[in-house]
């Protein structure tokens, strides 16, 4: 009897580990990993935005840093600490501008409000961090910046112009000044762009700047034909260090810079032409016109269309605020009807081609705001827009290999785009 009660206890004890066992589920090993993955905190600006809550706006007219920061429980002496390592140089933060957003960081939890951090976005690209935890600080901070290689193809059509064709293509009213402000820049010696007409056309690569995903400018254009009254016109940007080489040049070579540009001016009108007769708007009598009016809206700038030194710089009871410039023995220019001289240009200073040495206005005789361009060829008045100006000179023997080499790929890459235009 006792054998078997023994036996039995045996029996038992193996029974029940056995269902012991067979209720035991196996570990989920790969349940086990997914439970103990750290998840990474969600941030904005950098900073961890779990423990707090986000209030957003926008900077209002005649805002100043105390209107932005008090209402966050940031005390008078705070703000006028904050303010002063705002303006600290290696910040640079002077002011803040309506139409700026703005984030406050405040602890959940927090009944008085107070923020931990307030950012200020300055642009699209730079921030500021107010940050009030421990040691009060300003820091400013530089959004990453994405490139990407674009094309754009466009044609002039009745009653448009050059700003108007790019914009159809981009959207971007940003991305499309300063497109149209290159092609212009670049053509400014080859192409007068005020006599574009319906059919001209141009493709462009270019660099875009983007911002999480948001367009808002452009880096450098590297290649552009424009085909103005059928006849194209290619440029490439090329720069060769060892050579000290670097600009824009056509498809054989030749720097697309010339001595004159074409306009003093960039994106306005020719309202007046060079003539040996015109109908005067105020002195209401038939007389010579020996210049070219650019009508502009005033403060537009003035561009010194040439290398040379300034001779005058004063203003007349006809001509109002003049700028002359003397470019050589041979050729001098001058800028008349501005509303105020650039600071620094007096008689005697040095310019560049393509600096700004004045704005448009309508002083003296003149109706409305332009510049009156005058252009002198060996002491006499000449109409600028029909003179055959020196062409410029092709890069060196032992560079435009390597430049033909360089534009090889990227030639061919505009020619093989289709001239049709996006709809």
């Amino acid at each position: 009897m006792k054998y078997w009660q023994g036996s039995l206890a045996v029996i038992l004890i193996l029974v029940s580990a056995c269902t012991s066992d067979a209720n035991v589920i196996p570990e989920d090993t790969d349940k086990k990993s997914e439970e103990t993955v750290v998840r990474e905190p969600e941030t904005k600006f950098g900073i961890n935005i779990d423990p707090y809550t986000l209030q957003e706006g926008v900077v209002e007219d005649g805002w100043t840093l105390s209107h932005l920061l008090a209402p966050f429980g940031i005390d008078h002496a705070s703000i006028m600490k904050a303010d002063a390592a705002g303006r600290d140089s290696l910040v640079g933060l002077k002011y803040i501008v309506a139409g700026k957003p703005f984030t406050a960081f405040i602890p959940k939890g927090d009944t008085l409000g107070k923020a931990d951090f307030i950012v200020y976005e300055s642009s699209i690209t730079d921030y500021f961090i107010f940050d009030f935890t421990d040691s009060l600080s300003v820091k400013r901070f530089e959004k990453p910046i994405d490139i990407e290689r674009k094309t754009i193809i466009g044609e002039i059509v009745k009653n448009s112009n050059l700003t108007e064709t790019i914009n159809q293509q981009t959207g971007n009213i940003a991305l499309t000044g300063e497109l149209a402000e290159s092609i212009a820049g670049i053509f400014a010696w080859s192409i007068d762009f005020f006599k574009l007409q319906a059919g001209d056309r141009f493709k462009v690569v270019y660099e875009e700047k983007s911002v999480e995903g948001i367009p808002f400018g452009m880096g450098r254009v590297e290649a552009v034909v424009f085909e103005h009254w059928k006849t194209p016109n290619y440029a490439f940007y090329f720069k060769l260090d060892s050579a000290h080489v670097e600009g824009y040049y056509d498809e054989t070579g030749k720097e697309m810079k010339r001595p004159f540009l074409m306009a003093p001016v960039q994106f306005s009108r020719i309202s007046s032409g060079f003539t040996s007769r015109r109908f005067h708007p105020v002195q209401k009598r038939y007389k010579a016109h020996l210049g070219t009016d650019y009508a502009a809206p005033t403060g537009t700038p003035i561009f010194s269309t040439a290398d040379g030194t300034i001779i005058e710089a004063t203003r007349s009871q006809f001509n109002g605020i003049y700028v002359k410039v003397r470019h050589n023995d041979v050729y001098m220019t001058q800028y008349l009807h501005m509303s105020r001289i650039e600071d620094g240009i007096r008689p005697g200073v040095r310019v560049k081609q393509g600096q700004t040495i004045g704005y448009v206005g309508s002083t003296g005789l003149a109706t409305g705001p332009h510049v009156c361009y005058r252009f002198w060829k060996n002491g006499k008045q000449v109409d600028h827009r029909s003179q055959k100006l020196p062409k410029s000179e092709p890069l060196k023997e032992e560079v435009l290999p390597i430049y033909l080499e360089n534009i090889r790929e990227v030639k061919k890459e505009l020619d093989d785009l289709s001239w049709k235009r996006k709809k």
